[in-house]
């Protein structure tokens, strides 16, 4: 999970895939905008079939969160 979000990161900013954890901050340590997180998580949805609902997405914060709700979710 964790390599099809670094890919998706990638599509959408130009960050190094080694700056990118599972304690990455979206915003502070990426620097991404609610825009660029809006198509991450729209490229993700599409990958993955689902649809994570827009309360949740302001819940996501890190990679890590995002990693475990999409777990949750395929389960």
């Amino acid at each position: 999970m964790l390599n099809l979000i670094i890919r998706t990161i990638q599509e959408f900013a130009d960050v190094d895939e080694s700056l990118i954890t599972e304690d990455t901050n979206f915003i502070s340590d990426l620097h991404l905008t609610s825009y660029d997180i809006v198509g991450i998580i729209g490229k993700i949805e599409s990958d993955l079939g689902i649809e994570i609902p827009d309360r949740e997405i302001r819940n996501l914060d890190t990679v890590g969160e995002l990693i475990k709700y999409l777990n949750n979710k395929l389960l």
